[in-house]
């Protein structure tokens, strides 16, 4: 296993933990949300802080399940050109979307921390909580910058393989990701 393989497997090992996470913080969210719903609806009596929690925890869960999406290269994708365009084609049109997802992936990176900066420096609050809202979007912006670093080793395994002209392995069907 070159160094290069051993750097990809384990970000992406790391890709998979922090999407866990993620889901995790997804599925505490629906809990309370479950539960809100139902004291409001059985006793009329809301769970106070629902809605702050939503909105602190929604930015990490989303930001967290980002690094596994584009491992996963679970992104939406039209592939009409590149059956057109044969096997060479189709993994220079592959490197393009690769290097095309970094830029934007780095884009949202730039934009999280001056956020997150600016969120620091506010002080800014959740309104019934009064939890401080900028340690999530810090982690949050930390997941971003690392889906960047993702990002950039999947284009770097894309021009490899372009490189060599071997072919992408195979996406899977929905029976073999369940």
């Amino acid at each position: 296993m070159t160094i290069f393989e051993n750097l990809q497997n384990r970000l992406f090992g790391a890709a998979r933990i922090l999407a866990l996470v993620g889901f995790s913080g997804l599925l505490i969210l629906a809990i309370l949300t479950s539960l809100d719903v139902a004291f409001r609806w059985g006793f009329a009596y809301p769970i106070h802080g629902v809605n702050d929690v939503s909105s602190v925890v929604m930015a990490v869960v989303i930001a967290a399940c980002i690094p596994a999406n584009l491992v996963n290269k679970q992104s939406i994708s039209v592939e009409v050109l590149g059956s057109l365009a044969g096997q060479r084609g189709r993994l220079a049109i592959v490197v393009f979307a690769s290097f095309c997802t970094m830029v934007f992936i780095g884009l949202m990176a730039w934009q999280f921390v001056p956020y997150a900066a600016d969120l620091l420096e506010t002080g800014q609050r959740t309104w019934v909580l009064a939890w401080k809202v900028w340690p999530w979007w810090f982690f949050a912006c930390g997941c971003i910058i690392f889906a960047a670093v993702v990002q950039a080793v999947v284009l770097l395994t894309d021009i490899g393989s372009a490189i060599r002209g071997s072919s992408l392995p195979p996406k899977k069907n929905k029976k073999q990701t369940l």
